[in-house]
């Protein structure tokens, strides 16, 4: 990594960086061209020592091909609070040369974008190559602007100058969780592409249920000097015959437009090719069509699960923003049954809600922690705008914005397929406060991992203070405990299909008519916050007119005592499990199994599963 190699040869310094305040360049010529790899100037870095910086942007072979001809006559270069001095602007081959194709001495404006006009306009060939600048960068410094979207291999080049080597180091600066240099090129010439419409963003489902309807989303750029009235673009499932569909949508040169394509259904179960193409532009061909077409295998199952979503909630009673987030969960969840809510009490404190669990999950956030904030799905979601805390969200967790983001997020997850089902039956005796819960369901495919099981309950109609609510204010859908482990607990599944039952003794301070049962199944990965997405989730309420036997098996009894796990009643085999999925434990018709280790276990008896705890 650059900034590690950098670390010792210059003493430790690393690339640092703050907010831009700076306004994006909005100018366009008329008969231009604008390309880049940028947005909107957002951040700015630097090294924070006096010291030769260069950023560049790559002209692959094929945007060169596609430009061929056409001439660079300026460049928006985006600065932040160092304008530098010994500035220069450089076109090159390689980064690695000395020798320059163009190079011009340049004076910049700090904390703007810089429109700078070429002396001699260089034209493009069809060689790919590097366009970027040069200054000497004061101390505490940040000269290098960039935007806050995800950075591309061709848009994020940087480097310090090592005084010792006598050579630039350059680095990807997005390996480093930066964006792309601020830094585009203005075009013109009889070259251009007229008529350029590239296809963008497709989504797609992987899975889709057969019969059912699905829809092809995605966006088109316009890359071309003339502006589009209308556009045609086809897709085809198979072999079968491509459907186009026309969009009357006016979309300016340089500007962008969505589309969607419903209602398309598959008959049979199978994988499938889909491609997505652009015919056709204003009526006529598009005179580039490198970018035309997208492709991807999907498979259509008719056993797809009905898709419930998780909604976790970060917030304490300290947090006077939280209950604005609190009224907007409220509105969006009013009247549903396809929504979980938890409210975890975490990330910006602690209060007296908070139990253990919620304060590891904190680590769903990848960065600082803050609230309101949540998580749906545990999926990180900054590829359709959920932001952190600075910036696109590294992980799950997302700051809670406005409920139209929300909603887009919601409906985003909805979408998305269950490939898994999870029912969910509960039993409570007011007696004995015992809670006993059954979950149960099938597979639709073959898990890549280990699928985790995680039960909790939750809590709501609690008075008590809230920063911003006052000392009466109502807390709902607080988690009171998670039946399972932290993580959830290593799921079996035997021919598609599991079947789960945990028992729980419910607090005497908590209150059983305000409960509820959520369970979901997710995947697990302790190294990448990013790859614990819930595959699907259920939940109800606490049930009082439901029998334990109704639910379980009425002929057998699970329990632990004196370091043994004991059974009841007849049965062919028991598999005794730790909670990471390791099998203990093999018994057929004993009745009672010796366990070497305190800890708790699940006990898989002839297919249903049971918790104990050996103390």
């Amino acid at each position: 990594m650059l900034f590690v190699a950098l670390a010792v040869a210059l003493n430790a310094q690393q690339i640092q960086v703050i907010k831009s305040q700076a306004p994006a360049y909005q100018k366009y010529a008329d008969n231009t061209l604008v390309f880049g790899y940028c947005g909107d100037m957002t951040n700015i870095v630097g090294y924070g020592v006096e010291c030769k910086i260069r950023a560049a942007i790559e002209i692959t072979p094929e945007v060169a091909t596609k430009f061929q001809g056409a001439q660079i006559n300026q460049l928006q270069i985006g600065i932040g609070n160092a304008p530098g001095s010994e500035a220069k602007i450089f076109i090159t081959r390689s980064l690695d040369s000395s020798e320059m194709l163009y190079t011009q001495d340049v004076n910049f404006k700090m904390n703007m974008w810089n429109e700078i006009t070429l002396d001699t306009p260089y034209t493009i060939s069809e060689e790919s190559f590097f366009v970027g600048y040069e200054m000497l960068a004061p101390e505490k410094k940040y000269p290098i602007a960039v935007d806050d979207n995800k950075a591309c291999a061709q848009g994020d080049w940087c480097a310090m100058y090592d005084e010792t080597s006598g050579k630039w180091i350059w680095e990807h600066i997005g390996e480093s969780g930066y964006g792309n240099i601020c830094l585009r090129l203005v075009l013109s010439g009889d070259k251009l592409p007229q008529y350029d419409l590239a296809l963008e963003n497709i989504q797609i489902s992987e899975y889709v249920g057969t019969g059912n309807a699905f829809s092809i989303e995605g966006t088109v750029k316009n890359e071309g000097v003339q502006d589009v009235q209308s556009f045609e673009i086809t897709h085809q499932i198979g072999n079968a015959d491509p459907v186009a569909t026309t969009f009357n949508a006016a979309v300016a040169s340089g500007s962008s437009a969505t589309f969607i394509i419903p209602d398309i259904i598959i008959a049979e179960d199978g994988e499938y090719e889909v491609k997505v193409e652009v015919k056709s532009i204003n009526g006529d061909a598009d005179t580039y069509t490198n970018n035309n077409s997208y492709t991807q295998t999907i498979k259509s199952l008719s056993n797809l699960a009905t898709r419930k979503i998780l909604i976790e909630e970060f917030s304490t009673t300290s947090c006077g923003n939280c209950p604005r987030a609190h009224t907007m969960m409220k509105n969006i969840t009013a009247d549903r049954d396809d929504i979980a809510l938890v409210v975890h009490h975490a990330g910006f404190g602690t209060d007296n809600f908070t139990i253990a669990a919620s304060r590891s999950y904190t680590a769903f956030y990848d960065e600082n922690t803050y609230a309101p904030a949540m998580m749906i799905d545990r999926r990180n979601l900054s590829g359709i705008g959920a932001l952190g805390y600075s910036g696109p969200a590294p992980g799950p967790v997302f700051g809670v914005t406005s409920q139209e983001d929300v909603m887009k997020y919601v409906n985003y997850s909805l979408n998305q397929p269950a490939l898994i089902s999870v029912n969910v039956e509960d039993a409570y005796n007011e007696e004995t406060r015992e809670l006993t819960v059954r979950v149960w369901g099938e597979s639709a495919i073959e898990l890549p991992n280990t699928p985790f099981l995680n039960i909790f309950i939750t809590e709501s109609g609690m008075e008590g203070y809230q920063s911003g609510g006052g000392n009466n204010y109502v807390h709902n859908h607080a988690i009171r405990a998670n039946l399972t482990s932290t993580w959830g607990d290593a799921l079996t599944i035997e021919n598609g299909k599991y079947d789960v039952t945990y028992t729980y003794e419910i607090s005497e301070k908590w209150k059983p008519e305000n409960m509820s049962v959520i369970a979901f199944v997710a995947n697990f990965d302790n190294k990448n916050v990013n790859n614990c997405v819930v595959y699907n989730t259920n939940w109800k309420e606490f049930s009082y007119d439901a029998a334990v036997n109704d639910i379980t098996r009425s002929d057998l009894n699970v329990w632990a005592a004196n370091g043994n796990i004991y059974i009841s009643g007849d049965y062919k085999q028991a598999e005794v499990y730790a909670t990471d999925g390791r099998l203990v434990k093999v018994a057929n018709g004993v009745r009672n199994i010796s366990v070497d280790a305190a800890g708790i276990y699940l006990v898989r008896i002839d297919g249903v599963t049971y918790k104990v705890a050996i103390r």
